[in-house]
């Protein structure tokens, strides 16, 4: 009953028992006032109780906003991550075609060695021992360095568009936490890009390195057969 209504109906009951004297006794005094007053402060009651229930749900939306799971790390799953090898050993097994772990960047060096040979195999096998090793050898690296650039190119350009694909996520979270946790995944995804250049650039290193090795070799190799240069021009008796 409106609160309107309900003043109207004491009113009235009040006035009845004004006209009614004899029947004042058998009835107990009515406070009017007090009554309207608590039916004020149940209505008030009523309105902070609505109030904090919005309060509380409004307070769980901003909660789950910012916690729980979005699923995020499992985004870009199926990436290829460590596809350069982890360690020496490694490498010249690549090089070699004896590690399992690196059957693509073995193929590509054999291919790579193939398409940059000059020499013939008939004319490599007219060669010394020695010299066909020191050609096979430099054939071998560097064709890994080839086969290693052009295999970290191709990744990086991949991971490139999956890092614009996480990016372009963020205009669609749905809320705080998911695009926070989206941030975090690119942060980590530029991470990972970056300790793949240090790698690379450590690969590089190392191989021309080898390289160098393999140089040095073949001078002293020159100045072996050419024999002993203090005596060369000196007349034989």
């Amino acid at each position: 009953m409106p609160t309107h209504k309900f003043r109207a109906a004491v009113a009235c009951f009040a006035a009845s028992i004004a006209v009614t004297p004899s029947a004042r006794a058998q009835w107990a005094v009515i406070d009017v006032p007090a009554i309207v007053q608590l039916i004020q402060e149940v209505q008030t009651m009523q309105q902070q109780l609505a109030t904090a229930r919005e309060q509380l749900q409004s307070a769980q939306q901003g909660l789950q906003a910012i916690t729980g799971n979005r699923g995020m790390e499992g985004l870009l799953g199926n990436t290829p991550r460590n596809y350069l090898p982890s360690n020496w050993t490694q490498m010249t097994g690549a090089l070699q075609g004896q590690t399992s772990g690196y059957t693509g960047l073995s193929a590509d060096v054999q291919n790579v060695i193939a398409a940059n040979a000059v020499l013939a195999p008939q004319r490599l096998s007219t060669l010394s021992g020695a010299d066909q090793q020191q050609i096979q050898a430099v054939r071998g690296w560097n064709a890994l360095q080839q086969a290693v650039t052009q295999e970290a190119l191709a990744n990086t350009s991949g991971r490139f568009a999956s890092l614009q694909s996480l990016i372009a996520a963020i205009s669609a979270a749905a809320d705080q936490k998911a695009i926070l946790d989206l941030q975090a995944r690119i942060s980590a995804e530029l991470g990972m890009l970056q300790n793949e250049q240090i790698k690379l650039l450590i690969i590089h290193q190392g191989i021309q390195a080898q390289e160098s090795s393999l140089r040095q070799q073949t001078r002293e190799r020159v100045i072996d057969g050419h024999g002993r240069f203090e005596a060369r021009f000196q007349p034989v008796p």
